[in-house]
């Protein structure tokens, strides 16, 4: 492996935190690169794609790298996706686990101590920037990151490649951990991957959100407004039809995670018992809630609910289904609510993130107060009780569906984008 190294300005965030002098005072940003034109040209465009977590994947992001990527490729342009699992077998099996002990002897040498997750993505960022050097990011285009830690190493291999750098967050990594407690407030960790999300955001040409939701977040990281714009995601989704059935079926379709809110669900149901005697609930997905909301359906005695673990056939189950409720209290631009939108659902969910971008407010959908109990159990009792309601959202969410989120708008979109800085 070559030599380790550390960036001139994780290493000054380190050694600001740990009181720790230092004679280089000079400014560490780097440049962003790209003008646009007046006029949009239409030329082949070569376009890559780099993400710092796995691809392909079954998470969210995975998806949305894929859409846009047939996207392109429907309309002649050539679109390479780079991420670390595609590095080779010594690069993963070697490279890592030396950057790994280089980080570490550093850390402590350097600070008397070792902070586990600074080793471990130092570790990782060094190695995957020497994968990237590899190869020849000269030949393309446009390079679009999809996520903070992908945009942080192009946007120093790009100080020497000088092309248009496009940025698509999907979240923000440190907030959502300190929300979560994964980070503490005032840590050596909020300061170090702070740096990062600022450092890659200063390099950006260009910031395309997935929702405006994202504009606060990023002019705090120091995002120009005119470097901004959004596009909404679009995905390709086949529904199948329509399966008539005696009762009515309410699904959420989710990871059973804490952020995905499905306790706050059950507590609603639980409110209109009474109005359930034809209804089944099913609750798709796994993850580390199950136990504890499998407990808490027994607890309040909601028999109606059906946990079906993780599927791999969700156009069938949501054919059968005429709810769709996501009760999530941190979101972005959930996958799950477009999918119900496509097959027709009546959509209920909260005003978390971008949901009230696809999800319009009595008219695609009915959205309540993230965590509100009373709310939730109102719109989902207004659904079971009123056919005509249900049928009359489900078609306007399906109709918004095909008319704007569809990967096909999207990638046209972002063509318009690409082409303007060529």
């Amino acid at each position: 492996m070559p030599s380790f190294s550390i960036h001139p300005s994780l290493l000054a965030v380190m050694d600001q935190y740990y009181d720790k002098e230092r004679d280089d005072k000079k400014p560490l940003t780097l440049q962003p690169f790209g003008q646009k034109r007046q006029d949009e040209g239409s030329k082949p465009l070569k376009i890559l794609y780099v993400t710092f977590f796995q691809y392909p994947h079954t998470g969210g992001l995975s998806h949305y790298i894929t859409s846009i990527k047939n996207g392109f490729q429907k309309i002649s342009h050539s679109v390479d996706v780079l991420a670390p699992n595609h590095m080779s077998s010594e690069q993963l099996k070697e490279w890592i686990p030396e950057a790994d002990s280089e980080a570490r002897k550093f850390m402590n040498g350097r600070y008397g101590l070792i902070n586990e997750k600074i080793v471990k993505n130092l570790s990782y960022l060094h190695v995957f920037e020497l994968f990237l050097k590899e190869k020849n990011l000269q030949q393309y285009d446009i390079i679009h990151a999809q996520d903070l830690f992908a945009l942080f190493i192009l946007g120093h291999l790009n100080q020497t490649y000088q092309k248009p750098l496009f940025f698509t967050p999907h979240g923000f990594f440190t907030k959502s951990r300190l929300k979560f407690n994964k980070i503490q407030k005032g840590s050596i960790e909020e300061a170090y991957f702070t740096e990062i999300e600022k450092v890659g955001i200063g390099a950006s040409t260009e910031i395309v959100m997935i929702s405006d939701s994202f504009r606060p977040n990023l002019i705090d990281f120091g995002a120009r407004e005119e470097r901004m714009v959004t596009v909404h995601t679009g995905i390709d989704f086949n529904p199948l039809p329509h399966r008539n059935h005696e009762n009515i079926i309410l699904t959420c379709v989710s990871s059973l995670s804490p952020r995905k809110g499905h306790g706050f669900l059950l507590e609603a149901l639980s409110k209109i018992r009474e109005h359930l005697t034809n209804v089944e609930v099913w609750i798709v997905g796994d993850g580390v809630m199950k136990e504890k909301l499998m407990e808490q359906a027994k607890e309040l005695n909601l028999n109606n609910v059906i946990f079906f673990g993780k599927r791999h056939d969700i156009p069938l189950i949501l054919s059968m289904s005429d709810i769709y409720v996501l009760a999530t209290i941190n979101d972005n631009f959930p996958l799950s609510i477009m999918e119900a939108m496509f097959s027709r659902q009546a959509v209920i969910s909260t005003t978390c993130g971008g949901i009230p971008e696809m999800v319009h407010h009595e008219e695609t959908g009915v959205l309540c107060e993230p965590g509100n109990v009373e709310q939730l159990a109102h719109a989902i009792k207004r659904f079971i009780s009123n056919k005509e309601e249900r049928y009359r959202f489900a078609k306007a969410a399906e109709s918004y569906a095909r008319q704007h989120l569809t990967s096909q708008v999207m990638t046209r979109k972002f063509e318009q984008i690409y082409q303007t800085y060529l």
